[in-house]
């Protein structure tokens, strides 16, 4: 086949096109509040690919006008932003301080629980940005406009990574961010309202180009107010919570366990499984619980939950948390009985327990699992009167 030289041009251009739109979504603007008072304000994101790297990217807002850019604030060189996991949910305060604070606010700066809570002003994880000094903290950086606006991250080399904004009309801003890794919410908001991603079943939601209202939403205080949360948390609807919980759970192909083997005493069984999908298994996020049972019947663990050795789950007993993916055996030391069939399951989990509100109702927060979990097996002590073989099933 032939080529002259446009079409040459024609299929490069295609080419790259195509690697472009298929490159992995890193991050999301998932939601942003617009407060009666620029300190109250604030910006969420939702970390899509695992182990992402947010060092040296750029966060931004735009003015009412969606013409115009403000100076933006950049993500600080340190390890701190590197190998971000998947799930992992980032509030973004605008200012150091509430309106009601003297003081800076409190951080969560504990990564290990997928839940990162900063602002934009935190000395040594963030630079830049135009803020005026105590008590207002004012200035243009992040300082979300009712008619319009637009929350932008930008990578190290300043290609647009997702963009989130609100106005009736999108303006000449919104329109020349390349790609469709945006989303515009056509109308204003009031003080106290917030603009977010909704339903937000699948990446698609969030990375369509639109400018509508059938991807995003806006609320109040009152209703819809999902700081930190899934954006429909509060309504009948589960799509983006399910999403969510999608990303934060470990991915876990083969989950088999081996027939367990117990000691020439039988105080000690021996548990062997196959390992889950961990892209960082050096930061001791993810890891596996073992489930203990006399009953073959096993209950779930339930995200959000961070369950102790000896808690029950149902009827089963916790009998260990591996903290690590790459540990693929465990012996169980316990007082079997005699006569008695012990059965076992293991899930695999991402991330520890909420360090600022340990279990709550939040399925979002803290430990994630994948409910698959491995196959039951079990292993018998037989009764004195026949001790000849060790039952595994």
């Amino acid at each position: 086949m032939r080529f002259n030289t446009s079409s040459l041009f024609f299929l490069m251009f295609m080419t790259i096109l195509t690697c472009h739109s298929a490159k992995a979504q890193l991050v999301v603007v998932s939601e942003y509040f617009n407060a009666s008072d620029t300190r109250d304000e604030w910006t969420e994101l939702l970390v899509i690919n695992d182990n992402t790297d947010l060092r040296n990217y750029t966060l931004r807002d735009n003015n009412t006008d969606q013409d115009n850019w403000q100076p933006e604030i950049t993500f600080s060189n340190i390890s701190f932003w590197n190998n971000l996991r998947s799930g992992t949910i980032i509030v973004l305060w605008h200012r150091r301080r509430s309106s009601v604070d003297t003081t800076d606010r409190l951080v969560d700066t504990n990564k290990l629980d997928g839940f990162i809570e900063v602002h934009a002003q935190l000395s040594g994880y963030f630079s830049g940005g135009s803020f005026a000094t105590a008590p207002t903290w004012n200035g243009v950086t992040l300082a979300i406009g009712g008619s319009g606006e637009i929350i932008q991250l930008r990578d190290s080399l300043g290609n647009n990574v997702h963009a989130l904004g609100h106005k009736s009309a999108p303006g000449s801003s919104y329109s020349g961010i390349l790609g469709t890794n945006k989303l515009n919410h056509a109308l204003g908001i009031s003080s106290n309202n917030n603009i977010y991603v909704c339903p937000g079943g699948n990446i698609g939601s969030y990375i369509g180009g639109f400018s509508g209202n059938t991807f995003t939403s806006r609320g109040t205080v009152s209703s819809r107010f999902t700081q930190g949360l899934p954006n429909n948390c509060l309504s009948s609807s589960t799509a983006n919570e399910t999403y969510w919980l999608s990303l934060r759970q470990p991915i876990y192909a083969n989950p088999t366990q081996n027939i367990p083997t117990a000691n020439i005493g039988f105080t000690a069984v021996n548990l062997g499984w196959s390992a889950c999908t961990d892209f960082n298994s050096s930061d001791l996020t993810t890891g596996y619980l073992i489930l203990r049972n006399t009953a073959n019947s096993f209950t779930n663990p339930q995200d959000g939950e961070f369950y102790n050795n000896g808690d029950f789950i149902g009827s089963a007993t916790v009998v260990a948390n591996i903290n690590s993916s790459i540990t693929l055996s465990f012996t169980d030391n316990y007082a079997f009985s005699c006569g008695t069939i012990y059965y076992y399951k293991i899930y695999a989990f991402r991330y520890g327990e909420d360090d600022f509100n340990g279990n709550s109702f939040y399925s979002t927060r803290g430990r994630a699992y994948n409910e698959i979990g491995t196959n039951v097996q079990s292993i018998a002590k037989i009764n004195p009167t026949n001790t000849s073989s060790i039952e595994a099933y």
